[in-house]
């Protein structure tokens, strides 16, 4: 299930505008184009639309097919008040550092029949309010196929007094808002038709059970404080006589409330109350919707999120079986996920697809589900990925490798973090994400930002971890970290996620070591300067000879992981035998991060002698990547060259 979010309210509103250039744009009220053609004669003069009884029929056809038509003998009400709590704080997806977060968008409960003219009172004082009819926004106009009109919903701003507004298409009816008021707010609605919302916390069971029966309203509401649902109301009545009757909606919302209050919101590190607004969770409720057609995928992620009207989708929102054993949740965990996904900060370009999942097995963690049992991927791509990281080769690269370029086998090394140090490592990075710095994060700086910050809360030095996925960390960044933590001692990316094994051992991670570059080097068969890191100084075939004795002569070594490691010294090795006359005899010894600024350690004096000599560094092993040693001079009586058949580095 693909996702796109493109559904913001900018985005919205442009394509209204853009629809108001294309369209002949009458005008219903206080000069507000809507798009729509009148035909209500009301306006030919510059008159306010406030024909009550006039029905613009002229998109029933379109209308019928959807979102529906509105039976007539379902009652229009007259002076109706309703009052909703506009006290909200606008909690943005800046703030937030999240993809998208909700609107401030009111659920009012009424519907507007298509065509029908609703008029609104708004209180004296009371500005920045925007009527919405119609829940179904996404925008089908890229579509070649159409299996409805391309926008079925429109905005209209509302000012203090009495309102007009009309949609050929009708819908569900909101108030929007860009401004919060202390106290709340009444309104007045007239013509409209009451949808059989269901409210958790307000609703009885059995009274919404006969209320949607009753009703004649094709579309209506699942609401609770976290999740809104725009759901059908013939797929609710057609569940009452199915096996599973959607006829206990207070438990099925209760759960969805726990989801987000526990496994997104909470997850995250959102509280209602939090001091700093930037953790505080979003006041207004995440919302999806049904529709016959979206604009892409079947379902995609947004505000609302969209998904198609069948059976499967309809199940998600409306099915306590499935809410509560996490089967058949995949697609809207999914989906949501996305909204939630820090992409700015941490998630970078290659988790798209799969950090959005994560949310998907913190539900299921939570509530005892069979991780195995979620989808069908995770039993067939996990062992891929564990495999993937079980080889110890240089050089992997987790978000290029054809081994890694699966959405589920990128899941594991998070899962594998999770397990091993609790599920609130990703809530600590949620939060670290939100205070961070804004900087234009790249791929390379969203991978330190994620070890940095994963270290932090397991209090452990996981570069081994993110080397054996192949996950690239710059070298300060590991030097910091590895300033503070030990380093990780077991082999924490062999742990199964599917089946709780693995990942106990102790391990030693690979130290190989190569030559940078040496200022003076014979250059002749058999002497060249990869030999001083070979390991083997048993005889005097494979050596190393300067040029000349033109001192000093400098040699740089690297050590060959993607990140610094300690380094307890350096061992050196005269060639054998034949090289006892002409070997070094005094050695500066420093040490590098980055091959450019460089810390002396110490000097060491090699003597006439067979076999390793080593330098051990004084205060214990150094986090370095690279050492350099300066040869000061040779042997006593001045040879014209100097040899050695090991200069490498020793492992702590």
């Amino acid at each position: 299930m693909k996702h796109n979010m493109k559904h913001n309210l900018l985005t919205k509103l442009i394509v209204l505008s853009c629809i108001s250039v294309f369209f002949s744009c009458k005008k219903y009220g206080y000069d507000v184009p809507d798009g729509y053609a009148d035909a209500s004669g009301n306006v030919a003069n510059g008159q306010i639309d406030t024909n009550m009884k006039f029905i613009d029929k002229s998109l029933y056809g379109k209308a019928r097919v959807f979102p529906g038509l509105v039976d007539v003998s379902e009652p229009r009400v007259k002076d109706a008040k309703f009052t909703l709590d506009l006290n909200f704080t606008d909690q943005t997806a800046q703030n937030l550092r999240i993809a998208v977060a909700p609107q401030p968008q009111f659920s009012t409960g009424y519907y507007a029949a298509p065509g029908e003219l609703i008029k609104i009172v708004v209180p004296a004082g009371i500005e920045g309010l925007t009527m919405q009819i119609g829940g179904h926004t996404d925008d089908l106009s890229a579509s070649t196929s159409l299996l409805r009109d391309p926008i079925i919903y429109m905005r209209q701003i509302l000012y203090s007094g009495v309102n007009y507004v009309r949609n050929l298409y009708g819908g569900t009816i909101y108030i929007n808002a860009t401004r919060a008021y202390p106290t709340p707010v009444q309104f007045t609605i007239s013509n409209a038709v009451v949808s059989p919302d269901f409210i958790l916390g307000v609703s009885n069971d059995a009274n919404w059970v006969a209320q949607v029966k009753a009703s004649k309203v094709p579309w209506l509401e699942l609401r609770s404080k976290r999740v809104i649902f725009l759901v059908p109301r013939d797929k609710i009545v057609a569940s009452f006589s199915s096996a599973e009757p959607y006829t206990n909606p207070t438990a099925t919302m209760t759960k969805w409330n726990e989801v987000f209050d526990l496994d997104y919101n909470g997850w995250m590190g959102l509280s209602d109350n939090a001091p700093d607004i930037r953790d505080r969770s979003p006041q207004g409720a995440w919302r999806g919707a049904l529709d016959i057609q979206i604009s892409e995928g079947y379902g995609h992620s947004g505000f609302p999120f969209m998904a198609y009207d069948d059976d499967y989708w309809f199940g998600t929102f409306a099915s306590f079986k499935n809410v509560t054993t996490s089967q058949n949740m995949w697609g809207a965990y999914h989906e949501f996920g996305h909204n939630m996904q820090q992409a700015n900060v941490w998630s970078w370009s290659t988790l798209t697809e799969t950090t959005n999942n994560l949310f998907e097995f913190k539900i299921a963690k939570r509530i005892g589900a069979d991780f195995s049992s979620l989808h069908p991927a995770p039993p067939v791509e996990f062992p891929k990925a564990l495999a993937y990281a079980a080889d110890n080769r240089l050089g992997k690269n987790f978000d290029s490798d054809a081994g890694m370029n699966d959405y589920f086998r990128r899941l594991v090394p998070f899962l594998q973090i999770f397990e091993k140090y609790g599920y609130g490592a990703m809530t600590y990075l949620y939060t670290e994400a939100r205070h961070a710095p804004r900087l234009n994060f790249n791929d390379i700086s969203k991978h330190n930002f994620t070890y940095e910050k994963l270290s932090d809360y397991a209090r452990t030095d996981l570069a081994p971890f993110f080397r054996a996925w192949g996950i690239t960390i710059s070298d300060a960044v590991a030097a910091k970290v590895a300033g503070k933590y030990p380093a990780l001692t077991t082999n924490l990316w062999a742990y199964n996620p599917l089946t709780g094994q693995g990942g106990n051992d102790t391990f030693q991670e690979p130290f190989t070591t190569s030559i940078v570059s040496v200022s003076s080097d014979d250059q002749g068969d058999g002497w060249g300067p990869e030999f001083l890191v070979d390991g083997d100084f048993s005889d005097g075939v494979n050596y190393w000879s300067s040029f000349s004795n033109n001192y000093p002569i400098s040699i740089v070594i690297q050590e060959d992981n993607a990140s610094p490691k300690y380094v307890k010294g350096v061992r050196f090795a005269n060639r054998n035998p034949y090289g006892l006359d002409r070997h070094p005899g005094k050695i500066d010894i420093y040490t590098s991060l980055d091959n450019i600024t460089y810390t002396q350690s110490g000097t060491f004096n090699m003597d006439n002698s067979i076999g390793a000599q080593d330098y051990i560094f004084a205060g214990g092993p150094i986090l370095t990547k690279y050492v350099k040693c300066i040869i000061r001079n040779g042997t006593p009586g001045g040879q014209d060259f100097v040899s050695l058949s090991e200069c490498n580095l020793i492992q702590p």
